[in-house]
């Protein structure tokens, strides 16, 4: 297994983490689970952002750690463009029902020119680029996408979190088993606060000041 794989695996046994604490550890059945697919995400990223720590190599310095934050920051800002496709093609599909195929096709590439040059080209100067079409979840995972950038702010919220109260085993196992509840309801239970990008902005603001 290459460093990707073994990245992706530290991923996915989140989600087995998770699962096992959600689905097990609580106390009434209709309550069993997350509020949604975004904190499914999210707890698992908290398990891939440690996969090194995992292989004993020694916890990210301060410096790791802002050029992390940054990465987590572009990511978000980067699947925000696929999520954003993703949500104007099925509108388009609601309002042209007897859409044929390739009609579908021209219109999800043309979401992903107008999502492109609306935020993205003011940063790379190119205008009518349709790689935000590409993701393979797309229609297929019946609107899967937008959790990804939500379970990014989600992430960073659990992080804060973790970090405040010292652990990471005893906190995960507390959030796991707060119950399939409303997203803003969990996310107060979990951290203090409701699902924002504040804790995301926060750390991002002050990893660009260090590493000037």
């Amino acid at each position: 297994m290459d460093y990707k794989g073994y990245n992706i695996a530290v991923h996915e046994m989140g989600h087995n983490v998770e699962q096992t604490f959600s689905l097990n550890a609580i106390d009434h059945t209709l309550l069993a689970g997350v509020p949604n697919t975004a904190f499914t995400e999210a707890l698992a990223f908290v398990f891939q952002a440690r996969d090194l720590e995992l292989l004993g190599l020694s916890k990210p310095g301060p410096q790791d750690r802002a050029l992390t934050t940054l990465n987590d920051f572009w990511g978000t800002f980067e699947i925000s463009g696929v999520a954003l496709v993703d949500m104007g093609v099925w509108h388009w599909m609601y309002d042209h029902p007897n859409a044929a195929p390739a009609q579908l096709k021209e219109a999800t590439l043309q979401i992903a020119r107008d999502v492109w040059n609306k935020y993205y080209a003011p940063i790379f100067g190119t205008r009518d680029v349709t790689l935000l079409a590409i993701y393979s979840h797309m229609i297929n995972s019946f609107l899967y996408l937008p959790d990804y950038p939500i379970g990014h702010m989600i992430a960073f919220q659990i992080d804060r979190q973790m970090e405040k109260a010292g652990s990471i085993g005893p906190e995960f196992e507390r959030m796991t088993t707060i119950g399939n509840v409303t997203p803003d309801v969990w996310m107060t239970r979990a951290t203090g606060a409701p699902v924002g990008p504040q804790a995301l902005l926060s750390e991002t603001e002050k990893a660009l000041s260090e590493l000037k």
